[in-house]
C-alpha cells in the first residue's frame, strides 16, 4: 500500500512551523494515499525538560526564524507561557493523545495532531493538562469521554511507546515526511521544504 508517513514530535517547533503544509498535504492526499502520523518522543522518560529562563531566552531567539522560514505564526500567548518555569516539556503525553485519536477516529489524527501544536505554540496551553485535548476533541467534534478513557488506558501507554519504537526507526530527525511505495521508503522532507517541492516530489512519485 502506497502512503505518507509523517515523523513529528508535538514539542518540536520546526514541527509546528511545518504544521500549515502538513494540514495542506492531508488535505491534498487524504482520500488518495494512506497518511500515517508518528509522534517520535523527542524529550521524553529522563530526557523531559522543564521549563527555565534559560529556555525561554533561546525559544524567544530561535521560534521567530521558524516563523520567518515557514510563515506560520507563534502566538503571544505561546510566548508569554514559556516564562511559566513550572511546566514540564515531556514528549510522551501529547504523542500520547495522538495515538488515542488514532486509533479512535484515524481519520482525524492529522487534524488533531495540528491543533495540538496550535494549542501550545499559538495559544500557549499547557500539553500535560486533560482540558487543554477535551478542548481539541469539542473542536473536532470528537467523544470527549471515549478519547479520556482510551488517553489514559494501559494499552494506549504501551501503543504510544511502540510508536516511538517505529519512529526511531525511520528518522532521528523531525520534522521528517517519507513516502512509501512497493516495499522501498523514500524521503521527502527532512526539516523544513517548500509546499511545491514537497508536492512535486510526491506527484513524480505516484
Amino acid at each position: 500500500m502506497s502512503k505518507l508517513i509523517y515523523v513529528m514530535d508535538p514539542l518540536c517547533g520546526w514541527c509546528y512551523g511545518n504544521s500549515n503544509n502538513t494540514q495542506k498535504l492531508y488535505d491534498k492526499y487524504k482520500n488518495v494515499l494512506d497518511f500515517e502520523i508518528l509522534p517520535a518522543g523527542m524529550w521524553t522518560g529522563e530526557n523531559t525538560r522543564k521549563q527555565s529562563k534559560q529556555m525561554a531566552q533561546f525559544i524567544k531567539k530561535h521560534d521567530p526564524q521558524v516563523q520567518q522560514t515557514t510563515g506560520t505564526a507563534f502566538g503571544k500567548d505561546y510566548f508569554d507561557s514559556i516564562e511559566n518555569e513550572n511546566i514540564i516539556l515531556d514528549s510522551e503525553v501529547p504523542s500520547r493523545a495522538i495515538v488515542a485519536i488514532k486509533k479512535l477516529t484515524a481519520s482525524q489524527a492529522v487534524p488533531f495532531a495540528i491543533e495540538v501544536q496550535k494549542a501550545r505554540y499559538l495559544h500557549g496551553k499547557d500539553l500535560n493538562e486533560d482540558n487543554t485535548y477535551l478542548g481539541i476533541c469539542e473542536n473536532l467534534k470528537l467523544d470527549k469521554e471515549e478519547f479520556l478513557k482510551t488517553f489514559h488506558s494501559e494499552n494506549i501507554k504501551k501503543e504510544t511507546q511502540k510508536t516511538f519504537a517505529l519512529a526511531q526507526q525511520y528518522t532521528s530527525s523531525y520534522p521528517t515526511l517519507l513516502a512509501e511505495k512497493e516495499g522501498n521508503t523514500y524521503v521527502l522532507e527532512q526539516g523544513y521544504a517548500p509546499l511545491g517541492d514537497i508536492i512535486k516530489q510526491i506527484e513524480t512519485l505516484f
